[in-house]
This record gives structure tokens, C-alpha cells and sequence, in this order.
């Protein structure tokens, strides 16, 4: 099964607990129904509009819009769930959260917590190979940074 209703690595899906992984792979299923059901929906409407004579309209790129922002929707909604689920579930040894080289706080958003690690290495690495390195080497980042973990690295191999 592709699991793309988030966007973990290997390492972080590594570390969740067996409970974790199957609200990840609730989630992942609610999409896919949700998808599926997008499918459904877009070809019975495209076939009432052509019983009508009416696919050439303006209609039908509405009903597509229409259909497709109440999925999205939906989807995010379930993506969320998951990530507020995720935030929340993860238990972190004290020793773990204190060896982290930034301040780990997590009652901070996910948006908040990216923005402290990328300054702490921005601020801390002049030389974007050591950074890189550090940052690759750090075993908090990826269960405290969550999804946005693959977004650093991604930014931080760009530096390099």
C-alpha cells in the first residue's frame, strides 16, 4: 500500500509504535475511499450530463471543481485528524528530548518547531556539508519534527 495521506521517511515510520501505524494506515484507507469515491461520482455525473445532451456545457467543469474541492476537503480533514493524533501520541524519553542540540518544546506547532530546528542548524553550521551531516545525524528531529522533517532535509540538501 503507498502511504501518501503524509509524507514520512523511513526512519520516522520506523519509529512509530504499532498502534501509530495503524491509525496511519486508517488514514491512508479513509483516502482511498474517498478517492474512489471522488472516481464514483465524477463518472455518474459525466454520464448524467451526456443522457442529457449537457457535457458540453459550462456544467460540467463546475460539477469538477465542485466535487473535487469537497474531497479535498475530506481529505484534509482526515490528514489532520492524523497529524493531531500523530503530535500527540508520540512519548519521548526525557534523555531523548534533552540531547537534541535546540530546544524541543512540544506544545509548539509543527510549522513552529521546522522553523526553530532550521535556525538552530542555519545559525549553528556555516559549512552546509557539516550541517547536512548534523542535521542527518540528529535522533530527535525526525519524530519531533514529524512531517516536516523530510521538508528540512529536503531544504538543507539543497544548501549543500
Amino acid at each position: 500500500m503507498e502511504i501518501d495521506i503524509i509524507t514520512y521517511t523511513d526512519k520516522q515510520y520506523a519509529a512509530l509504535t504499532e498502534e501509530q501505524i495503524l491509525q496511519v494506515k486508517e488514514a491512508q484507507l479513509d483516502k482511498n475511499r474517498l478517492t474512489a469515491k471522488l472516481q464514483e461520482n465524477l463518472q455518474k455525473e459525466k454520464e448524467r450530463l451526456v443522457e442529457n445532451g449537457t457535457l458540453l456545457s459550462d456544467m460540467w467543469p463546475l460539477i469538477q471543481t465542485k466535487l473535487r474541492a469537497e474531497y479535498e476537503q475530506e481529505v484534509e480533514a482526515v490528514r489532520d485528524a492524523l497529524l493531531f493524533y500523530l503530535r500527540f501520541s508520540t512519548k519521548v524519553e526525557e534523555t531523548e528530548a534533552t540531547d537534541a542540540p535546540y530546544e524541543v518544546d512540544y506544545s509548539l506547532e509543527y510549522p513552529d518547531r521546522y522553523y526553530a530546528v532550521r535556525d538552530y542548524y542555519m545559525n549553528t553550521y556555516t559549512n552546509a556539508s557539516e550541517r547536512f551531516n548534523m542535521f542527518k545525524a540528529d535522533e530527535v528531529a525526525p519524530q519531533y519534527l514529524g512531517e516536516y522533517y523530510r521538508t528540512l532535509y529536503d531544504y538543507l540538501l539543497e544548501k549543500v
